[in-house]
């Protein structure tokens, strides 16, 4: 068995899909290029594909990760190039790295995500919440679980925040918690802003990359390329 990481972007209508339906289409597209896919031994054998961090319906990506297993070892650019040309539009295998050395799978190692909110506001609005939320020592926000709603401290989640004016759009550039030990969703900043008085009338969410931490936070492509 040979165990590849692809690196993968979700853009235009593929954004809307589920993380159900993405395992799916790759897995399709995996048939249909005629790749020996490993399958789980039992019953009901599933194929071994495991997406790093499920991605919230509607929200674009810049930077998805899934580990693959092979029967037989597949040159890296030949296995991105089968799959690129069985895959739907906005659907874009970036990058192909074969894993050599033993490395914990991408789902376990994954501590944070950087995303781009695109949002029509305004600008002086925006720099002042930044601001609050920069110099914030607690920010609680209610988090629906399954067991109910309960209220959680959201700041320690926040590991940078900056905004960039770009005329009419403005960017927020944010690197935050994404790991099996807790995650926030963009989309509660959004509701941060709108309490600290910023008046939201369009706004869109890319997930820009996803990060493991050594000493500092990591690119998930680039610490699968360390020896």
């Amino acid at each position: 068995m040979v165990r590849y990481l692809i690196k993968f972007q979700k853009a235009d209508l593929v954004k809307f899909l589920s993380h159900l339906d993405t395992l799916r289409t790759l897995h399709r597209a995996i048939k249909r290029a005629k790749l020996p896919i490993v399958y789980s031994k039992g019953f009901n054998p599933h194929p071994s594909i495991s997406i790093a961090s499920p991605l919230s319906v509607g929200i674009g990506s810049l930077g998805e990760y899934a580990d693959i297993e092979l029967e037989e070892d597949i040159k890296e650019e030949e296995l991105k190039e089968k799959l690129n040309q069985n895959l739907p539009r906005g659907l874009y295998i970036i990058d192909c790295i074969k894993i050599i050395s033993k490395k914990p799978s991408a789902m376990s190692v994954v501590e944070a995500a950087a995303y781009q909110i695109q949002l029509i506001c305004n600008f002086k609005e925006l720099q002042e919440a930044v601001e609050k939320i920069k110099n914030q020592k607690n920010i609680l926000k209610l988090k629906r679980t399954k067991s109910g709603e309960k209220e959680i401290d959201i700041k320690p989640m926040i590991f940078d925040v900056e905004i960039e004016n770009k005329e009419e759009i403005n960017n927020l550039n944010v690197l935050i918690q994404n790991s099996n030990k807790g995650s926030l969703n963009p989309e509660m900043l959004l509701e941060v802003l709108r309490d600290y008085g910023v008046d939201i009338s369009f706004f869109t969410i890319t997930r820009l990359e996803l990060y493991t931490k050594i000493r500092d936070f990591v690119a998930l492509d680039e610490y699968f390329r360390l020896p």
